[in-house]
């Protein structure tokens, strides 16, 4: 072979045994955030951070990647979470973290300050899917410690929430927060969510957030339904269309959708009957009239005045 040929060849061993280290430096030497947990009680911050890190094994490919918790404390956020790498077992990277979960006791103070501090630090993204958490960052460990697969099962809670969840970024204009709880070695989202907006904070019933996620455009099930509790029983909502009215000097909301089964409950019988009662927040300042015909569903109510 050519001297030429043998130095081709030995440039591409080179550069294939470079490419093998740096790719397993980048995917194993590091400890992935997965999701962000924050709280504050005026205080003092306290962080805890969902990673990945692949425990070494003879064989790459039987290499775990379990889902862990660590956490950390300071008296500023940055400091907090400076903490809570320091406990991770390899230097932390952020590219992976996508979740962002406020402790519901201090959201409006926490969303500010991760909006704030990632604007200017690694630590996250703006675009990072937010929840309300109603659990501590440090009782969420004590249950980790004596749980492998509760952060893990965390972690794919809100995962499958999500498509639904707002992004840090909108914050400003207001939107609606899902409320994620544990419950044994599991976890799940509230039917109920709380309302954020620049004002205030508020709590919602069942049917109000439900509601709300129909006016979004949005749903927490993986088939895109609406669900609602009728008296004779519940009404399941898929294809939701909305419209806005003007009849005076009011605005009336319709929403068009199709009943998840043929026949409608008892209730939507006559246009006369009311959906139950979901608040001025959402639906106006009076309950929803119920136009039946054909498997459809017409809800009209007034939302507001002139």
């Amino acid at each position: 072979m050519p001297r030429r040929g043998w130095l081709r060849l030995m440039a591409a061993g080179v550069l294939v045994v470079w490419l093998c280290l740096f790719l397993h430096w980048d995917n194993t030497e590091k400890s992935m955030i997965r999701a962000l947990l924050v709280e504050t009680n005026g205080d003092g911050w306290t962080v805890g951070l969902l990673y990945q890190f692949p425990e070494a094994s003879a064989d790459s490919s039987e290499a775990k990647a379990a889902i862990r918790l660590c956490m950390g404390r300071g008296p500023e956020l940055s400091s907090a979470i400076s903490a809570a790498e320091e406990a991770l077992p390899q230097r932390a990277d952020w590219r992976l973290c996508e979740y962002l979960l406020a402790g519901q006791d201090s959201v409006r103070r926490t969303l500010s300050a991760c909006e704030e501090l990632f604007l200017h630090r690694p630590y996250g993204r703006l675009a990072s899917r937010v929840f309300g958490g109603s659990f501590s960052v440090e009782t969420l460990k004590e249950r980790a410690d004596e749980s492998d697969v509760l952060p893990e099962n965390l972690l794919q809670c809100v995962k499958n929430a999500a498509p639904a969840a707002p992004r840090l970024y909108q914050q400003s204009s207001g939107f609606i927060l899902p409320v994620v709880e544990l419950e044994d070695e599991a976890a799940h989202y509230r039917p109920e969510a709380l309302i954020i907006t620049p004002e205030q904070t508020g709590r919602l019933t069942e049917s109000q957030t439900e509601m709300a996620l129909l006016l979004q455009g949005k749903s927490w099930t993986d088939t895109g339904e609406h669900r609602f509790a009728l008296e004779a029983g519940p009404l399941r909502l898929r294809r939701a269309f909305c419209g806005v009215e003007r009849e005076g000097e009011r605005f009336l909301l319709r929403v068009n959708a199709l009943s998840r089964n043929n026949a409608l409950p008892a209730d939507a019988e006559a246009p006369t009957k009311h959906i139950r009662r979901t608040g001025s927040p959402l639906c106006g300042h009076r309950p929803p009239l119920l136009d039946a015909g054909a498997g459809h569903l017409r809800t009209r109510c007034a939302s507001g005045t002139a």
